[in-house]
């Protein structure tokens, strides 16, 4: 049995999963201080109350919402996690008692669970973009998650300080990454601005302390124009984004994740309609976007299909 952890900024989704079976699922709200110490407390009660024992776990699995460098085996920065440089790995095993523990970040965590669950291993190339706190990104080429060929921490495509505008700060500490606009974040922000939710409070006929995307999905949904443009303004730095990497890699398929994708095809429309303004026909008209499959549990199964494999490559390594 294999205990995989989807770390978030606000939740840890934690999932015993035997024979690619999902045998207990649960959440647990992230602590705000001493994180793995107290994610592990709180993982111990629940063990005890649900009769599960240590014992019976070969390996520890954790999807981390930040850079992860494998040579360090640290953190480089996870800013919703307020880690930098934070040597993880290590860490996990002191705090754990274990020793079988692997380490991917969230976003090649949901692209690796997307292409191995939710596409069935089909497309050669695929990207994912998740909208969450932040934007994760990950890539699949040849058939291969793409990690990078130095540190291991590549496919960070929701930063980089180039395609959203200059004077918007990232948590990562960098100005203009499209994380800053894209994002559920993101869109939030833009909702609440004075004027916009004065709209939306006065069209609804209520008020909001903050104003959820959850709140404006029957806006959305009945395509209001000042919504539907709210949303063409912040995703078009990720629609910039994904027309310059598509111009460099041509993959097969994109696929968006995360909370504002459950508003359905919608979303994946506008993304288009704002990619054709910048990208070559031909590089965007037999490309498809399309919502991701798994929801919730992509970064999930990745992690757990990272441990199997790479389970078995220590296993051979050590028997050789």
């Amino acid at each position: 049995m294999i205990f995989n952890i989807d770390l978030g900024g606000n939740s840890a989704k934690c999932a015993l999963i035997e024979n690619f079976e999902i045998k207990s699922k649960f959440f647990i709200e992230t602590p705000k201080f001493e994180i793995i110490e107290n994610l592990k407390k709180m993982i111990d009660i629940y063990f005890k109350e649900n009769s599960f024992n240590w014992s019976d776990i070969e390996a520890i699995s954790f999807s981390i919402p930040g850079a992860y460098d494998k040579k360090t085996e640290s953190i480089v920065f996870a800013g919703n996690l307020n880690w930098w440089n934070y040597p993880l790995l290590k860490e996990a095993k002191r705090i754990f008692n274990f020793e079988n523990i692997f380490i991917l970040n969230d976003a090649n965590a949901a692209t690796y669970g997307e292409w191995k669950k939710g596409q069935n291993s089909k497309p050669n190339s695929m990207m994912l973009f998740t909208l969450g706190t932040g934007v994760g990104h990950g890539l699949i080429l040849d058939k291969k998650l793409w990690e990078g060929s130095g540190k291991g921490f590549a496919s960070e495509g929701g930063h980089g300080g180039c395609f959203a505008e200059e004077e918007l700060l990232c948590s990562c500490g960098v100005y203009g990454c499209l994380e800053a606009k894209s994002s559920a974040t993101g869109i939030e922000r833009e909702l609440n601005k004075t004027d916009n939710k004065k709209y939306i409070e006065s069209k609804l006929g209520k008020e909001f302390k903050e104003i959820k995307i959850i709140d404006i999905v029957d806006l959305f949904n009945d395509e209001d124009t000042v919504i539907i443009n709210i949303f063409k303004e912040c995703l078009l730095p990720m629609a910039k984004a994904i027309g310059y990497l598509q111009t460099v890699l041509e993959v097969e398929k994109i696929l968006i994740g995360g909370g504002p994708s459950n508003l359905g095809n919608k979303i994946t429309e506008i993304i288009l309609d704002n990619l054709k303004k910048y990208t070559l026909k031909s590089f965007y008209e037999n490309m498809t976007i399309e919502i991701a499959n798994l929801g919730n549990d992509a970064g999930i199964w990745g992690a757990h299909y990272w441990a199997v494999e790479n389970s078995k490559k220590e296993t051979f390594n050590n028997k050789v």
